[in-house]
């Protein structure tokens, strides 16, 4: 069999793959705990999940799963609707664990992953809106996934936290040593985010055999200031958004430690 036969039916296999998490019937939040595949790797890939995802949230419009080992705890979440992938690119998933069900509990940790500045948020999605709208843009080359892909990882170098014990920074590098994990990627017109949270920073009290809190949170874009050095006409203010592109949405879970 040629090269580029195996390759098309390699695509073919991810994308019906990719779609299995949408053609499912899922509660729109998680409702049991989830051993982590022994294979699991942050990558922001499905491939050790088999794109079976375990809620499809219709507030988020988000695909999700929560899972665990014994060291981290998981979530992997995809979508494939333009505005949110846009918002994401703008402000970010945030997941914030909390260690009981007490919502209003300051003692909890937040991570928020992509963290893009304007300038690396603006590139983005413009070759987003390139790639998603061809026909609105024929002065400007044809983008694809690799072109994405390429862009994203050169630019998602951030993580914003809080919380953490033994992070005294708002932004750590992707590349931290506290063993916190994000990853994203782009298949087709789905994009997958993977975040991983060292469970020694949770503080669950009996060791997670009591339900905690989660929330889940597509945040609001984060507001771009042009660029301005006194000279010369300033530059136009950033095109206004529609206010469902704009808004937070978010949701609650709850959650107990698989194995416990």
């Amino acid at each position: 069999m040629k090269r580029n036969h195996i390759l098309r039916i390699g695509t073919l296999i991810v994308s019906l793959g990719v779609q299995n998490g949408y053609s499912q019937k899922l509660p729109n939040i998680q409702k049991e705990s989830v051993v982590a595949p022994v294979n699991i790797k942050v990558d922001g890939k499905a491939t050790e999940w088999d794109s079976n995802f375990k809620a499809q949230n219709s507030a988020t419009e988000l695909l999700y799963t929560l899972s665990n080992d014994n060291n981290n705890l998981y979530l992997i979440v995809q979508t494939k609707y333009r505005d949110v992938i846009d918002k994401i690119m703008r402000g970010g998933i945030t997941l914030n664990v909390y260690p009981t069900l007490n919502k209003k509990s300051e003692n909890h940790v937040s991570v928020t992953y992509p963290w893009l500045d304007g300038p690396e948020m603006s590139k983005l999605t413009g070759l987003l809106a390139v790639k998603n709208y061809p026909e609105s843009n024929r002065e400007s080359e044809a983008v694809t996934v690799d072109d994405l892909n390429k862009a994203f990882k050169e630019r998602s170098k951030l993580i914003a936290v809080a919380g953490f014990s033994s992070v005294n920074e708002p932004e750590i590098s992707v590349y931290n040593d506290a063993g916190i994990q994000a990853a994203a990627n782009f298949v087709d017109e789905y994009y997958t985010c993977e975040l991983a949270v060292p469970l020694k920073y949770l503080l669950l009290p009996d060791k997670g055999s009591k339900p905690f809190a989660y929330q889940i949170k597509v945040n609001e874009p984060r507001p771009i200031t042009p660029k301005y050095d006194g000279s010369g006409t300033p530059p136009p203010p950033p095109p206004p958004m529609l206010k469902t592109a704009v808004a937070a949405t978010d949701f609650w879970g709850e959650y107990t430690l698989a194995g416990k």
